[in-house]
């Protein structure tokens, strides 16, 4: 599988494996207040219990919205 294959696939399976789809997740970011990458990818594992490949899809995109 492709990496942007790969990430397709994590952005149409969030919503399943997380109960939230992605603009919840850039909402829970932006509410999070924090600015960097690292600590966004923390914030969603550690507070949220995201998969690592689910974090930092979701904070790449964020960031590029």
């Amino acid at each position: 599988m492709k990496p942007e294959e790969m990430e397709a696939a994590i952005i149409r399976n969030l919503a399943d494996k997380t109960g939230r789809a992605i603009e919840e997740w850039f909402a829970v970011l932006k509410d999070s207040g924090l600015l960097e990458k690292r600590d966004m990818k923390k914030h969603l594992k550690e507070k949220h219990g995201v998969g690592y490949f689910q974090a930092q899809t979701i904070v790449k995109l964020y960031l590029l919205d």
